[in-house]
């Protein structure tokens, strides 16, 4: 199992044996998507670690956490509020980030360790692409923030209570403009794609 996809290792060092074989039922039976089986199975982990650490979870109260963590539209000091509370409960937030996986890991996991083809599914899912970048800034953005704090408590560096707010910036060599990330993904691209799809 060790040296299984990251589902399944996820799944073994949390204590989650069936968790795989719930993927496989909500997907053959319900027909769940596999961005739905990412949050899914990202939630039971989350809620995993939750209770390892002691916390007593309500009905929908991982689910919140974890659209805290991860989604889009939260802001920065709501993410960092949800961190900081999971942080004194003693739960390793970067440890549980860095086991949330993609829906990409998911289609993996059925294909090549269960043999569930998802052929329907193959496409590019602009919305997964758009949380995955997103979730990818904000813990980025946490990860500085947590690295700069550690910085400022030696003596080669003074600074206050930082925050930190990453901007980033895509640029088209194709049609030369540039774009913020977030106006790039809700504007759905750059002004060249009408034109390369006229080629």
């Amino acid at each position: 199992m060790a040296d299984g996809c990251k589902v399944e290792r996820v799944c073994e060092r949390r204590g989650l044996p069936t968790l795989p074989e719930r993927l496989v039922e909500r997907h053959t039976e319900t027909g769940a998507s596999l961005r739905d089986l990412e949050r899914f199975f990202n939630r039971e982990v989350l809620a995993a670690a939750m209770r390892a650490a002691g916390m007593e979870l309500l009905d929908g109260e991982a689910a919140n956490v974890h659209r805290l963590l991860t989604a889009e539209d939260v802001s920065h000091a709501a993410r960092t509020e949800a961190r900081d509370r999971l942080a004194r409960a003693g739960v390793d937030v970067d440890g549980v980030t860095d086991d949330f996986v993609t829906y990409g890991t998911i289609r993996t996991h059925l294909r090549e360790c269960v043999g569930i083809e998802t052929g329907r599914e193959t496409g590019v899912d602009a919305d997964a692409v758009r949380e995955t970048v997103y979730t990818l800034v904000g813990r980025t953005e946490a990860v500085t923030e947590r690295e700069l704090s550690r910085l400022a408590e030696t003596d080669a560096f003074d600074a206050g209570d930082l925050t930190v707010s990453l901007t980033a910036r895509v640029a088209c060599e194709s049609c030369g403009e540039e774009y913020g990330l977030r106006r790039l993904l809700e504007r759905g691209g750059c002004g060249c794609r009408g034109a390369e799809s006229q080629t």
